[in-house]
């Protein structure tokens, strides 16, 4: 699909629907030392040097999935900005939250990310009890509404996100076009 106006107003649209349906909500504690499941690699060199950890869980709510399945009955190419433009909402406002924890701070890392395993996060879902904010855990670690997410954050160390050590570094698409998944102002 060509970038052109109709796409711009189906982003557009997607952008003001998840205003009106869209429900943020983020959920954390905060450790003075990481927990057991953080012990091993990748956690331990991800928190190196940090004084603290955030263990949180943010979501947008039942509702967007809803809205995200509906357009996919009458109109797929709706359907798809939509859950685009959601998960890219998510990140933002995730990211605007994770503000408040100081200006020495890691990014997000998620169980699943960088050789960790969705494995853990039972452990994670265990320490903050997100289903307060309607977030569970499925058997077979999904995250449920699927526009949530979990992560942690270290406080004391500022940590940008790089091309160092990720795992689809060799296969990446952006890097072939010389551009990167993230914001940066380096290339």
């Amino acid at each position: 699909m060509a970038a052109d106006a109709r796409v711009d107003d189906l982003i557009d649209a997607a952008v003001n629907e998840l205003h009106e349906i869209g429900h943020f909500r983020y959920l954390h504690k905060i450790y003075d030392e990481p927990l057991s499941f953080l012990q091993k690699e990748p956690y331990v060199s991800f928190l190196q040097g940090c004084r603290a950890v955030v263990l949180g869980v943010m979501t947008l709510g039942g509702e967007v999935d809803k809205a995200v399945k509906r357009h996919a009955r009458a109109d797929m190419e709706r359907a798809v900005v939509l859950s685009a433009a959601a998960s890219a909402y998510l990140e933002h406002l995730s990211d605007t939250y994770e503000q408040r924890f100081g200006e020495q701070r890691t990014y997000r890392f998620c169980p699943g990310y960088g050789g960790s395993s969705v494995t853990d996060l039972p452990r994670l879902f265990a320490a903050v009890r997100p289903e307060k904010i309607g977030v569970t855990l499925s058997p077979s670690c999904f995250i449920l509404p699927e526009k949530s997410m979990a992560g942690i954050v270290g406080v004391g160390k500022t940590a940008q996100k790089s091309c160092d050590g990720c795992i689809v570094q060799p296969h990446c698409v952006f890097r072939k076009e010389g551009n990167r998944c993230y914001s940066s102002a380096k290339k």
